[in-house]
């Protein structure tokens, strides 16, 4: 009888963690495609996945930050944002490798200098962050057409094609496994953030003026300097998953970031990272990405066209915001 206790108390544990939740749907939605589609779970095609979630992913930790350090934080400029890593990339890189460490340099201080003027808007300003990053990216989508006219230079470099869709292949048991790079890089970039949120100071801070703003200004506590911050460490992010895209699809394209705003932020409150600030982890964003990309291959799988899938990615965003809205907000 004890040990039934224990496992419904377990069980009850599981199901109240919101970034349990969010593997186990991963899990469920993979079980689901394999059952329609044999193969659909394979592990060439998990690591396809994970791949192609990377973007998503990674565009997530700059938005994670974001929600985090409150004051009903989130940057719509995101998609944009990658659009600059792209194009930034490209024209810098013009299909050479010995351009890559200077390309990468530019992407990193233009995308966090870009990110720093949502931050500014919203920190010193006053404009409501939705308004704010929302105008901003459209002026970031206008200036890159107007600099560009419609066609980007230069491509990606032979380097950054393979960190962006190249694998490590090797053989176990006869059977042929690819890890792709970007994978990797992710998981390096997962423990880095995981370190910083939870071992340093820079982390308590951060879910601090999260929390209680108020509080964290009269411990002297700049709250409106680490917001701006934020913002810029988001397009900072943002524009490096851009340039990996480049690497992913080899040529630019104006049109690359256009789907990723709302499913950045679909994705963090998928993962139980709270719109209202100060909690929430970037595991379970990685998960939201993951559920988001997966649900989308499923959605190919089963035919679905490009409307069906925007109804069901606004239908998703509907009922978490639904949802949220139901949550007291904090002081």
């Amino acid at each position: 009888m004890a040990k039934i206790d224990n496992v419904s108390g377990f069980a009850k544990k599981i199901f109240k963690d919101k970034v349990a939740i969010s593997y186990i749907i991963v899990i469920a939605l993979f079980v689901i495609g394999q059952i329609a589609v044999p193969g659909f779970a394979s592990f060439n095609h998990i690591m396809t996945v994970l791949q192609t979630s990377f973007f998503l992913g990674m565009l997530c930790l700059g938005q994670t930050i974001v929600v985090i350090s409150g004051k009903e934080g989130i940057d719509l400029s995101v998609g944009p944002m990658l659009t600059v890593g792209v194009i930034t990339s490209s024209a810098i890189l013009m299909g050479r490798d010995s351009n890559f460490f200077y390309a990468l340099i530019a992407v990193l201080v233009l995308g966090f200098v870009l990110g720093l003027v949502n931050g500014a808007g919203v920190s010193y300003l006053g404009i409501a962050p939705l308004i704010m990053t929302l105008a901003w990216g459209i002026v970031l989508e206008g200036g890159l057409l107007f600099i560009t006219d419609g066609f980007p230079p230069g491509r990606a470099s032979p380097l950054l094609q393979m960190l962006g869709g190249g694998s490590i292949r090797f053989n176990v048991g006869g059977y042929a496994v690819r890890i792709p790079w970007v994978i990797l890089i992710w998981v390096f970039v997962i423990i880095v953030v995981l370190f910083l949120f939870k071992k340093t100071i820079i982390g308590r801070i951060l879910y601090g003026i999260g929390t209680n703003d108020r509080a964290s200004n009269l411990l002297g506590i700049n709250t409106k300097k680490i917001r701006m911050f934020s913002y810029g460490f988001s397009g900072m992010f943002s524009a490096f998953s851009g340039m990996i895209l480049l690497g992913y699809v080899t040529n630019p394209n104006l049109n690359l970031g256009i789907h990723y705003g709302l499913p950045s932020v679909a994705a963090i409150v998928i993962g139980g990272i709270s719109l209202a600030g100060g909690a929430g982890s970037y595991v379970g964003a990685v998960a939201g990405s993951i559920i988001l990309t997966t649900l989308t291959s499923l959605l190919v799988t089963f035919r679905f066209g490009e409307s069906g899938r925007q109804i069901v990615y606004g239908a998703v965003l509907l009922l978490l915001l639904v949802l949220y809205a139901r949550q007291p907000k904090k002081v």
